[in-house]
């Protein structure tokens, strides 16, 4: 194969935080394949997610767009067939695109008690009532540009798609082993944690590295480069992994979430409401009210299912390695998002920006080509993937519908984002000065726009007189907030500024100019 066109492995997880590795500085966590893969390449300490939510932030990785310019603001929205994505600009340009496991670029469910026959399979393609009821057997192909795919749905005890199919083919009967009745720890009382009794061999995790492995064995060879998809389900919730690993960690071993006493008196309302009350937001409902040690129970679990991860990683790079793929091979850590964790007392995920929930694990590695052992501090964000994948490839942006030479010379690149690859091979020390997170809370009403810099956070709510502003460098755990501080107006309000031109900078540039009028 041409050095200019390398093999693409991205394997991806749901919802881990950036602290969630040990070679991020985790004190507890053991992550041994996961920190060989950092050893080997570029870390980044502060990647940034572009909307902390699953569908909206794969959609962004897969088109290279904003969630405004995507159009998928939020979870249950999903990505217009149409659309273009890099993926199917990689399959234009002669890759073999494949894709394992979750990708969450169509609807998972109905609304509550909506007959499946009346859902359109092209908006909910990976939809459970769909496959449940049998109108969908399998990913229609081809699928955003991926040529094929295995898919794994759902969390916890709630899954469908080929990995049951399979499961159900192998160990009839093995899927109620997922369910929280036939744990074998219920872990009473304890938001939405269980030890399950799956074996962890016939695991959603370890099912989809097999099959990543199965095809880098049957087409890796190929004189074809591939851009493989390697999507974990987990950490996300419910919180559940299986034996060895649900144990592996001491919930009292574990360092309680960063809080202060008073501090939801400085945020916005939902923060406390969502603390107190049961509140709808996209990505939960349950109160985040809990004793600590419920807290550090979660955390052990959620460790040990990153650890059953971590020794997936493990098998699929040491298969990279015996089929003498790994020196051109492009591979690429990270997740679509973070989880609070317990933060400032939240869970999960939804209008809270905290670091915990945009701040992402981002690891690049490519023997020979990249800087190794390198952890970077630049600035990165999920919209420098697409960019950065494409440089590589020596692939063009896609673009959709563009006339036979350009009619605009100064027309602006199609993706927002910037390219890496020179930082990735340590020519440069930094390619951007901010990160832009968006945030459609339609449960709440809320718009929330986040810059974050070198320095500082700041979150905005349309329409509202309130907002968030931290001092990462002297408040790094945002304890607190300084959005009302008189000293701080001045830093505000140019921090304001930051954010609408960073908003104007990256709108979209699509659908191209055809002509002059």
């Amino acid at each position: 194969m041409a050095e200019t066109r390398p093999n693409i492995l991205c394997i991806i997880t749901d919802q881990q935080r950036a602290d969630h590795l040990s070679c991020m500085g985790n004190p507890v966590l053991q992550t041994p394949n996961i920190d060989r893969l950092a050893a080997s390449g570029v870390r980044f300490e502060r990647a940034y997610c572009n909307n902390p939510l699953c569908m909206p932030g794969r959609a962004t990785l897969f088109t290279g767009l904003p969630p405004r310019s995507h159009g998928v603001r939020t979870n249950g929205i999903p990505l217009h067939p149409a659309t273009p994505t890099i993926v199917g600009s990689l399959s234009a340009a002669g890759y073999r695109t494949h894709a394992v496991g979750k990708l969450h670029m169509t609807c998972f469910f109905g609304q509550p008690g909506q007959d499946p026959a009346t859902l359109d399979p092209a908006d909910f393609a990976e939809g459970a009532p769909l496959w449940e009821s049998g109108r969908i057997h399998h990913l229609p192909s081809p699928y955003y540009g991926f040529q094929s795919t295995e898919f794994a749905g759902g969390h916890g005890g709630y899954l469908w798609g080929d990995y049951l199919h399979w499961l159900e083919e192998t160990h009839p009967g093995a899927s109620a082993l997922y369910q929280r009745e036939n744990a074998l720890n219920p872990l009473t009382g304890i938001d939405q944690s269980w030890v399950s009794a799956i074996p962890a061999q016939w695991h959603h995790s370890t099912w989809v590295a097999d099959r990543t492995i199965d095809f880098l064995q049957r087409e890796g060879q190929s004189a074809q480069p591939f851009f493989l998809w390697c999507s974990f389900p987990d950490p996300h919730h419910a919180f559940c992994p299986p034996e060895p690993y649900a144990t592996r960690y001491a919930p009292e071993a574990i360092p309680l979430p960063v809080r202060r006493e008073g501090e939801f008196d400085d945020l916005a309302p939902h923060f406390r409401d969502s603390y107190e009350h049961e509140v709808q937001v996209a990505g939960r409902r349950a109160p985040m009210k809990m004793p600590d040690a419920h807290r550090q129970q979660i955390i052990a679990l959620t460790y040990g299912m990153i650890s059953l991860i971590d020794a997936q990683v493990g098998r699929i790079l040491d298969s990279l390695e015996a089929l003498g793929l790994r020196e051109n091979t492009v591979v690429v850590f990270l997740s679509d998002h973070g989880d609070l964790m317990g933060d400032h007392g939240l869970l999960n995920k939804g209008p809270f920006h905290f670091e915990g929930l945009v701040r992402v694990p981002f690891l690049w590695s490519w023997p020979g080509h990249f800087s190794q052992g390198v952890a970077t501090p630049a600035l990165a964000s999920y919209l420098d993937f697409a960019p950065t994948i494409l440089d590589l490839c020596n692939v063009p942006a896609p673009e959709g519908h563009v006339p036979p030479r350009p009619e605009a010379p100064r027309q602006l690149p199609a993706c927002p984002g910037k390219s890496l690859a020179p930082l990735l091979r340590g020519e440069v020390e930094q390619v951007r000065d901010a990160a832009l997170i968006e945030n459609d809370e339609d449960y709440l009403g809320l718009r929330l726009r986040t810059l974050v810099t070198a320095r500082y956070k700041l979150t905005t709510y349309s329409g509202q007189p309130y907002g968030e502003l931290f001092d990462l460098q002297e408040d790094p755990a945002e304890l607190y907030n300084r959005w009302h501080d008189p000293a701080c107006a001045r830093l505000r309000d140019d921090l304001r500024l930051a954010l609408l031109d960073e908003i104007v900078r990256t709108d979209n540039v699509l659908p191209r100019r055809l002509c002059h009028a």
